[in-house]
């Protein structure tokens, strides 16, 4: 058996830790930021249904605004709510949320400026504006999801 010098097994040693350190990072506990945005994401199709009963006559029109309402104040949200790195398996969002951070930050803002524009459509109580505002809405969503979402688990 060969005799390592003590300072080598220190540089073995260190190169190990500072392999793994990257591993380290990613391992974080990140499963209640993920819990919540993933809440809120179920609250977001719960509203969107709402506008849509109050489009289909199910519900009154007034609706409509109180889901408009609470659909804005929640996409407020959205962009404190994906720290760097916060994904693991049961997460659908993609490492592309952290790589293209300005883009991503551009969509999530777009989300906010539909959803404000929803808010006033309601207000107006003209369905078919609400209804314009709704699938606007649905494309901001749609958009981000196809670039930052991952499939199904």
């Amino acid at each position: 058996m060969k005799h390592v010098p003590p300072r080598s097994l220190l540089v073995v040693a260190l190169g190990t830790v500072l392999a793994s350190a990257p591993a380290a990072l990613q391992a974080q506990d990140h499963s209640d930021i993920i819990e919540y945005r993933q809440s809120i994401m179920n609250a977001f199709r719960t509203h969107m249904g709402g506008v849509g009963a109050a489009l289909a006559n199910t519900v009154p029109m007034d609706h409509a605004g109180n889901h408009a309402v609470a659909f804005h104040e929640m996409a407020q949200s959205l962009a404190n709510v994906w720290p760097a790195g916060s994904t693991s398996p049961d997460s659908r969002a993609l490492a592309a949320i952290w790589q293209n951070r300005d883009d991503f930050m551009n969509k999530v803002t777009a989300i906010q400026s539909a959803t404000s524009d929803l808010v006033d459509a309601t207000e107006s109580g003209d369905g078919d504006a609400v209804g314009a505002a709704l699938q606007a809405v649905q494309g901001t969503c749609r958009s981000c999801h196809t670039d930052y979402r991952g499939p199904a688990n």
